[in-house]
């Protein structure tokens, strides 16, 4: 819990010192617009403020095939910052000596994104991750039932594109052992497109 509260006052600093640097680098307008004008320049569509995303990853191809998807979808509050939900899938197929099981493992996450530049940016997400028990009569990851793992994560993204559309990689540093143990990495990584980023 004391690692938890660290991470989070880390990734706490971090987001308002990104902030901190964005209002400093903002110009200040000294034209004089007309009342009208301004509300309307102010007024932001509802779509605008909405990102879309949807990744791929975690791929694995040794004893079996794992791959992994998770779809969100953001609210823009400013410029720089980002807030959402979104859900996770991730699907393993082992190769044992006979039918090759698999398992598949569902959850949902909330996220925080602040944009270091306009290509790079910092995530942290909160999962709430459902793993299945190993299909009977194997041992895979030793889950004996299925299991809750709630977990924080933190990491970096890198994305590019014209337009709205904008596709790029995320790193993400998984903060919890149950969790590293049963997805057998400390690291979950992504590819993936996103409109409107």
């Amino acid at each position: 819990m004391k690692n938890f509260i660290l991470l989070l006052s880390m990734v706490f600093c971090l987001l308002i010192s990104i902030a901190s640097a964005d209002a400093q680098v903002r110009k200040k307008t000294t034209s004089k617009k007309s009342k009208k004008e301004k509300e309307k320049t102010e007024q932001v569509s509802l779509m605008e403020k909405i990102n879309p995303e949807i990744r791929f990853g975690n791929l694995g191809f040794f004893n079996g095939l794992t791959i992994s998807t998770k779809a969100n979808v953001g609210y823009k509050l400013s410029e720089r910052f980002t807030a959402g939900a979104g859900l996770k899938l991730f699907y393993n197929q082992f190769s044992v000596q006979g039918p090759d099981p698999s398992i598949f493992d569902l959850g949902g996450f909330l996220y925080a994104r602040g944009k270091i530049t306009n290509q790079i940016y910092l995530q942290a997400e909160y999962a709430f991750m459902g793993y299945a028990k190993d299909p009977d009569p194997y041992q895979i990851r030793y889950i004996t039932q299925d299991t809750k793992v709630n977990y924080p994560l933190i990491g970096l993204g890198y994305t590019s594109g014209f337009g709205k559309w904008k596709f790029g990689i995320e790193l993400l540093y998984i903060a919890n052992q149950q969790a590293q143990d049963i997805q057998s990495s400390v690291v979950e990584y992504w590819f993936g497109a996103s409109y409107n980023f």
